[in-house]
């Protein structure tokens, strides 16, 4: 019997070493790979006297990094028959971890008894000192250290942390099993990369792969690996290491993120300005604000009020809450509230938690039992006189903080759009004006006119601040005539518009006097030639007679437009040059006759020509909606062709356009 009662035979001496470190142990049952300490040769007991103690646990001698892979080296050599197992194991010592090349094979004792010879081998000459301190360095640096047997086709973890799935120091497997293991996305990767190393291709390869933890959450991992041959007549083996690199990752695409959204916002905040200075009207200003400041600094909803009598008008749009929109609509500006506060003061205001409202704005609760918000930004409209704009507010749906760089974004913002509101104002201001002008050069009312129904309709520039040239006239001369004319100034300002007034008040007393078309068209165009008037002008001048006839002439004009029982058509009838352009020009007459019930449509050129819309394709136009509205009201069929342009020019100019009617039995 041995002195330890664990073995029922004692080794025989020869076949333990005479000196150097080595245990002796014995296989404990479970767990697998666990083993006791039976004797210790007396090197061991120098050096390690409170580890090495009889009956005491192997593992207890190891540090924790080498835990696992010291018990897959003993059951290794249990499961040997002899063979020895070579790994280096980290052991605990008084005065720091101990790094040593260790065997271990198994002996048989006889009577069906096996111990472990465990020797720690002792560095000669540095013989594995560089392997060690690979090893060392591997564990040190986080990694885990395995080597792939591409005969065996055996992945064998040697030393370091272990991975996700349970895989670690001691574990071996196939190739398929650790693919299995891997990210159904990357395994195509990862095996590209064995297999660009055992067929040569690649020296080295350093690939990225994810691999789910026993909960299924994926972690980065970044393997790098060479194929290498031990000995001459070695295996070709795959060496590399693996690490987690996860928070590596994680950090990256977070910084990816945070600059990506850095680029939206910017993206955003520069079409915000071109929005705010591309405005031409209030309703413009507002869609702005109300849908692009919000997703500009990550917010969730805009609420926008404008300065109307001292008091507070409010409009908003998603993620306000409709409660919110009523407590602060018609608010006087002097209330103790932190948006008529920026409005008054023309400075933001940054709200970052409710909690910071409660402590800045005591009296002003109720605009929190508004909102479910967490956070407030309150922009004023700042412009360049003093007087209150208005401002808005954004709301976040968490606490928010804005940057430094945030804010000052929220100050040009306040300057850009206050500027923008006083440019929209003052544009009303000066297109109203524009608009009254334009009105007060045409006629006021139109004569009744004897056996004829007649309705005028002008729509003026869409350009705020334009005035256009288009005007129409209605003359009753004392020979019971009746001419109806439309014409067209060049231009759209208010030089334009003051020269329309000349021309038509030319034309006006010159039809008075002597209303043949081709005297009136040609009389004006001397005057507008003597004058030396800087414009030119189109004209189309029709004569009716309460008899139903039609004499007509035009001078540079777009056509009239007939419409009958059996159809409409545009009469595209021979004309003169426009007014005041060559002197001595003649405008041929034509005549037609209307059946009672007929219609006789006079446009200008913005009805009928356009970016979007050729003369012909507009002249067709008129045509089917004057025949389709043929015995609607006449006021209807106005309005039906004034309609038309909107939608089919796909321009600004201003229109006009006479619409005549002969009366009588229409059965």
């Amino acid at each position: 019997m041995c002195a330890d009662a664990t073995l029922h035979t004692c080794p025989s001496q020869a076949v333990l070493p005479a000196e150097g470190m080595w245990l002796l142990l014995a296989p404990a049952a479970v767990p697998a790979g666990a083993a006791e300490v039976v004797q210790v040769s007396p090197r061991i007991r120098a050096a390690m006297p409170e580890e090495a103690r009889p009956r005491r646990a192997f593992a207890d001698m190891v540090a924790p990094t080498s835990a696992s892979i010291s018990r897959q080296l003993l059951l290794d050599a249990f499961q040997g028959a002899g063979r020895t197992y070579r790994q280096p194991i980290e052991y605990a010592h008084p005065q720091g971890t101990v790094i040593s090349m260790t065997s271990a094979r198994r002996l048989e004792l006889g009577d069906g008894a096996d111990a472990l010879l465990v020797e720690i081998e002792e560095e000669e000459q540095g013989e594995w000192l560089h392997w060690e301190a690979l090893r060392s360095m591997t564990v040190l640096s986080d990694q885990s250290l395995w080597v792939y047997d591409e005969e065996a086709d055996r992945f064998s973890w040697l030393d370091g942390e272990r991975l996700y799935n349970g895989m670690g120091p001691g574990d071996r497997m196939p190739l398929a099993e650790l693919l299995s293991r891997v990210h159904a996305d990357d395994v195509a990767r990862v095996e590209e990369a064995f297999w660009a190393l055992r067929r040569g291709e690649s020296l080295q390869v350093d690939v990225d792969f994810r691999m789910p933890d026993e909960h299924g959450s994926p972690h980065w991992l970044r393997t790098l690996a060479r194929l290498v041959r031990f000995g001459f007549d070695g295996r070709r083996c795959v060496v590399g290491t693996t690490s987690d690199t996860t928070a590596a990752v994680e950090r990256h695409q977070s910084l990816l993120q945070a600059h990506a959204d850095a680029s939206r916002r910017g993206e955003l905040v520069q079409q915000l300005a071109a929005a705010f200075v591309a405005a031409a009207t209030e309703d413009e200003l507002t869609e702005a604000i109300l849908n692009r400041v919000a997703p500009a600094f990550e917010g969730n909803g805009t609420l926008l009020a404008f300065v109307e009598g001292g008091r507070l008008r409010v409009t908003f749009g998603d993620g306000i809450d409709p409660a919110l929109a009523r407590s602060l609509h018609g608010l006087p500006l002097d209330a103790p509230k932190p948006l008529t506060e920026a409005i008054r003061t023309g400075t933001p205001l940054f709200i970052a938690t409710r909690e910071d409202y409660r402590q800045s704005w005591p009296q002003a609760h109720s605009l929190l039992d508004a909102t479910a918000a967490e956070s407030f930004i309150m922009i004023p409209l700042r412009g360049q006189g003093s007087a209150p704009l208005g401002g808005w507010v954004v709301t976040f749906d968490r606490p928010h903080n804005l940057s430094d760089h945030e804010r000052t974004l929220v100050g040009v913002m306040a300057d850009v759009a206050g500027q923008a509101w006083e440019r929209i104002r003052l544009q009303a201001a000066r297109t109203e004006l524009a608009n009254t002008v334009q009105r007060d050069m045409l006629p006021a009312t139109l004569p009744t006119v004897v056996g004829y129904e007649v309705q005028a309709r002008y729509s003026p520039a869409h350009r705020g601040l334009d005035i256009g040239g288009d005007w129409y006239d209605v003359i009753a001369p004392p020979d019971g005539s009746t001419a109806c004319i439309i014409g067209d100034v060049q231009g759209h300002n208010v030089q334009a518009a003051a020269l329309m007034g000349q021309i038509r008040t030319a034309m006006h007393a010159y039809a008075w006097q002597e209303p043949a078309p081709d005297r009136v068209l040609a009389r004006t165009n001397d005057l507008m030639l003597q004058m030396k008037l800087p414009v030119f002008a189109t004209c189309l001048y029709t004569l009716l007679t309460p008899e139903g006839r039609v004499v007509t002439a035009r001078a540079g004009h777009v056509p009239l437009v007939h419409s009958q029982a059996a159809g409409a058509q545009s009469r595209e009838y021979p004309g003169g040059p426009p007014l005041g352009v060559v002197r001595e020009s003649t405008f041929p007459v034509h005549s037609l006759d209307l059946a009672p019930g007929d219609l006789l449509v006079l446009v200008t050129d913005g009805l009928v020509e356009g970016p979007q819309l050729s003369i012909d394709a507009g002249m067709d136009a008129v045509c089917r909606t004057t025949f389709r509205h043929r015995r609607a009201p006449l006021a209807e069929v106005a309005d039906a062709l004034m309609a038309q342009s909107d939608s089919i020019t796909g321009h600004i100019d201003d229109w006009a356009a006479l619409v005549v009617r002969r009366l009588g039995n229409t059965s």
